[in-house]
């Protein structure tokens, strides 16, 4: 046989064992040929590039771009999730990682905070409290709809806390008010005093990095936000918010009066907490997730692909320009 021959019937050989999936038992009794020379065959077909491997080890991948973020910033942990075309797909992705790394922090005893989101509710959706520890829910910030949902409010505390056996702390009250004195009235009522000081003693506190949606004519997800502090926000140049507090691009807070009519954790105050966990997802969060990072509100980020090769592209580029 000449070597025109030998290489069709090697590519005959490789495309029943690769492609149509035939044992080397099978191919050599439909060939006539012994199975040792079956795999000499097939061995040559790598050999010369009749046949390539290619192994799409994305895991390894999301590996090094979570370690290469980690150790830029100085965080604890780095969670990349699979990107997705709809955003409800990549929570439900976040929910089920950041469910199975909760349970690896949390203890009996512990204390967490969860702040609004589809993402605390896939968390809940997904936690498995096979150990059966004793774990207190507080919420992070007031709820900003009257509607019940497991997104936000009561309603998500009560699922969350149905899965890890604690006490819930729910924050009866608006994300924001309209003045300073109603707030200040509010935080030393009684019914929320307690909730303040349960902010004090947070093991874990699990938050939304939000990128801030400042158009003067959409008031859906602003709430309270009034044309005046819509404006004002977009002057002074905010990036992020995170329980209802908003920051620049260089991570400092937006002192413009709008913080004094939140009722949620101080910013300082998630600062000291041991697992700061912020989840940011989307391609069109990175300036929303630097400024956290430079704001130093997180040790722990959950983010999707998309977001890591933002970053990556961000740290490739600043590095360049040392």
């Amino acid at each position: 046989m000449n070597s025109e021959g030998r290489k069709e019937l090697a590519i005959k050989v490789a495309k029943m064992y690769y492609i149509n999936g035939e044992s080397q038992e099978k191919i050599a009794e439909l060939t006539g040929m012994s199975r040792s020379n079956i795999s000499r065959i097939l061995k040559k077909c790598l050999d010369e590039g009749i046949v390539e491997i290619t192994v799409h080890d994305t895991i390894s991948v999301r590996m090094k771009l979570a370690h290469s973020i980690q150790t830029a910033f100085g965080l604890k942990e780095v969670i990349i999730v699979h990107s997705a075309p709809a955003p409800d797909r990549i929570y439900r992705n976040v929910g089920q990682s950041l469910s199975v790394y909760l349970m690896k922090i949390l203890k009996d005893g512990m204390t967490l905070g969860v702040g609004r989101g589809r993402a605390s509710y896939y968390i809940g959706r997904n936690l498995n409290n096979k150990q059966h520890i004793l774990v207190d829910v507080v919420q992070l910030q007031g709820a900003t709809s009257s509607t019940a949902s497991l997104d936000e409010g009561a309603g998500m505390i009560y699922y969350l806390t149905s899965k890890l056996n604690g006490k819930g702390y729910v924050l009866n009250a608006p994300l924001m008010v309209k003045s300073k004195h109603t707030q200040q009235e509010l935080m030393n009522s009684d019914l929320i005093a307690g909730i303040l000081k349960k902010y004090h003693e947070l093991d874990v506190a699990v938050f939304e990095i939000e990128k801030p949606n400042l158009y003067v004519n959409n008031r859906s997800a602003q709430d309270l936000l009034s044309k005046a502090d819509i404006l004002q926000l977009g002057e002074i140049g905010v990036s992020a918010c995170v329980c209802g507090h908003y920051f620049t691009e260089k991570g400092k807070t937006c002192n413009v009066g709008i913080h004094d009519r939140v009722l949620a954790i101080p910013p300082e105050l998630l600062k000291k907490v041991p697992y700061s966990i912020g989840i940011s997802i989307g391609k069109f969060a990175l300036s929303a997730t630097l400024s956290i990072l430079k704001a130093g509100l997180v040790n722990v980020l959950i983010i999707d692909e998309n977001l890591a090769t933002q970053i990556d592209i961000h740290l490739q580029s600043a590095g360049n320009s040392d």
